[in-house]
């Protein structure tokens, strides 16, 4: 159980985000809360870019796919990571000069701008629909850890997580979130480092694999080959069609900065992937009776002492508020930009700011909603990711195809989203293989030879 120092470590960490949201959220400007002003340097934006993609699907949920079914999940995610940071570091000079060109804040810039306003709606339109799915995931793993540290019921703890990150997120605007995601990595080193000191010390590293199941070094353990294959083909652009990665290239002070922060951010993110593997199975040897939702909780708890389990929560706790609030920024931007400002043009500064707050607010409240319902974080997470894998024609195409067409770029998205949508329920997580197929064909058939683009 925890001490006295270790719910003072925590407590006293929330309260030191919401003040640092508050200070950081005066005096903001509409483009200050979206993307920085556009001035983000390589150090800041190595770290933001990084600690947004490890949330609770990176640490929480590959420790516990580690601890459930072996190495199949933490490998396919670390080959795809692999490729996609890779990807995204060579394109990102070209969304860059694009988002400084227009000023762009969302996903639907862009498709507006390369393509037409029908294609913006649906793709504003599926964009806050995965990124209610991300959104829950960080909630749902919130109110798991702060159930665990205090011993509340579940909906009490999701209630809590709400409050402190949505309040926290409303004030702070995106500016808070960079600072706070530099801060929470260099909090994350100290106890993963301890973690693995203490774990190591009770079994040696040579029988960690050794003892564990056969199947538990089963490349295709997770899901079966079709997941596991199907990933690593259609799995590397999945970044691309981040939209909390595009905010992030949009805030980099310029094209340079925003490559060499990717491919930084791209190799320090495979050893997330590998150390969260290995707490996994230093979860299955070390806790009894333990999930795949609580397997690293239950870690901590069962090595770490008084204090050092209070900064190892302190240290999750700001994982998943660092993800919460980039999760929550996606969706205010994109209700914004994408449909409040297209109703009302001519909107102050003021207003907009007061709108994107407004959003964020609702956005989170509908998030926390979901999480009440439905608590799988591995499900939530591979439901986020295969909606969005649909994007991943007209954004590559629109980046890289001259002939890439509006009429291509429209069907192939909301086809690939119905479809995935449609297979949910009886294909869990391979619904995005029929579905992003269909998307590139559709993609490719439709697009025409007129179609230009200039970047």
């Amino acid at each position: 159980m925890l001490s006295t120092i270790d719910i003072v470590i925590i407590v006293g960490y929330l309260v030191a985000m919401l003040i640092l949201g508050f200070v950081l959220g005066r005096k903001e400007t509409a483009d200050g809360f979206f993307v920085n002003s556009r001035k983000t340097r390589t150090f800041l934006l190595i770290f933001t870019a990084l600690s947004t993609s490890v949330g609770a699907g990176t640490v929480i949920g590959v420790a516990g796919a580690a601890y459930n079914t072996g190495i199949s999940f933490g490998l396919s995610f670390a080959l795809i990571s692999i490729l996609a940071w890779l990807f995204i570091a060579w394109l990102a000079p070209v969304i860059k000069r694009w988002g400084d060109k227009l000023q762009a804040y969302t996903f639907g810039d862009f498709l507006r701008a390369r393509f037409s306003k029908r294609t913006q709606v649906v793709g504003s339109v599926v964009t806050v629909i995965a990124y209610f799915f991300n959104a829950s995931i960080q909630f749902v793993a919130f109110a798991t850890l702060a159930k665990i540290i205090s011993g509340v019921s579940f909906e009490v703890a999701l209630l809590t997580a709400g409050v402190v990150t949505i309040l926290y997120t409303i004030f702070a605007g995106i500016k808070g979130d960079f600072y706070t995601d530099a801060l929470q990595f260099f909090v994350m080193i100290p106890v993963f480092v301890f973690l693995f000191y203490s774990g190591f010390s009770q079994i040696p590293v040579g029988e960690i694999f050794s003892q564990l199941p056969t199947m538990h070094l089963n490349i295709f353990n997770y899901s079966g080959p079709g997941f596991f294959v199907g990933s690593l083909i259609f799995g590397f652009p999945l970044l691309l069609v981040s939209m909390e990665i595009w905010q992030r290239i949009f805030a980099a002070k310029d094209a340079k900065t925003a490559r060499r922060a990717f491919l930084w951010s791209g190799i320090l993110k495979i050893t997330v992937i590998v150390a969260a593997v290995l707490l996994g199975f230093l979860a299955f040897h070390l806790v009894d009776g333990g999930t795949q939702e609580t397997a690293l909780f239950d870690l901590m708890l069962k090595i770490l002492p008084s204090g050092a389990l209070g900064i190892g929560f302190a240290s999750i706790l700001a994982i998943l508020m660092s993800t919460i609030d980039s999760m929550l920024m996606v969706g205010s931007a994109t209700l914004t930009k994408d449909f409040y400002l297209q109703k009302h043009p001519n909107a102050t500064e003021k207003q907009t700011l007061k709108m994107g707050r407004l959003f964020v607010f609702l956005f989170g409240a509908c998030a926390l909603v979901l999480a009440l319902f439905y608590r799988d974080i591995v499900g939530l997470a591979i439901t986020a990711v295969q909606i969005l894998a649909v994007f991943a024609p007209a954004f590559i195409g629109g980046l890289l195809w001259q002939r890439a067409s509006e009429r291509g770029a429209f069907w192939s998205i909301l086809t690939g989203f119905v479809l995935t949508i449609a297979l949910l329920p009886f294909m869990p997580t391979t619904a995005f293989l029929p579905a992003i197929l269909l998307s590139i064909i559709i993609f490719v058939v439709f697009s025409s030879r007129s179609s230009t683009i200039d970047f």
